[in-house]
């Protein structure tokens, strides 16, 4: 089945929220707090699109009427969000849904590159994206790496 890259929309706040607690608990983590505090995170920064739409780009990957991916991009260059269903991952969707986003924050981004906190299983995929490590702004939970890459 095809799937479409299109704009978020308010009305897909809580599909988002949920695709982005079922990727958690299948590919990010099954430790509980920390895997609440992500979510927490993750729900704090879709509430922030909502409030902000015009300072960010927001994108869903859409297969048929279901929401597979998503990638939020605050203020042009914090990459806050990225998620693929687990039954969607290694099939390029990411990569698609990252080019994307970097291709509509080219010129707007304040800091002249996409910033990221990758958890660890998505450390190497960030690194075929070009995402080179930098030094953290804020502590990290353990094996999270700090990365940025020219939009």
């Amino acid at each position: 089945m095809d799937v479409l890259i299109d704009h978020a929309r308010p009305g897909d706040a809580d599909a988002i929220l949920a695709l982005v607690a079922q990727v958690m608990e299948a590919s990010v983590t099954r430790e509980t707090a920390l895997a609440g505090d992500l979510l927490a995170n993750v729900a704090g920064n879709v509430d922030w699109w909502l409030a902000h739409p015009q300072e960010a780009v927001h994108l869903k990957a859409v297969a048929g009427e279901r929401i597979v991916g998503m990638v939020l991009v605050k203020q042009f260059w914090n990459l806050a969000a990225l998620f693929v269903l687990p039954d969607r991952q290694r099939q390029g969707l990411g990569r698609q849904l990252v080019e994307a986003a970097a291709h509509r924050c080219r010129g707007s981004s304040p800091k002249c590159a996409l910033w990221l906190n990758a958890a660890p299983a998505a450390v190497a995929f960030h690194e075929r994206l070009g995402f080179t490590a930098r030094v953290p702004t804020r502590p990290l939970p353990p094996g999270f790496r700090s990365m940025q890459r020219a939009p």
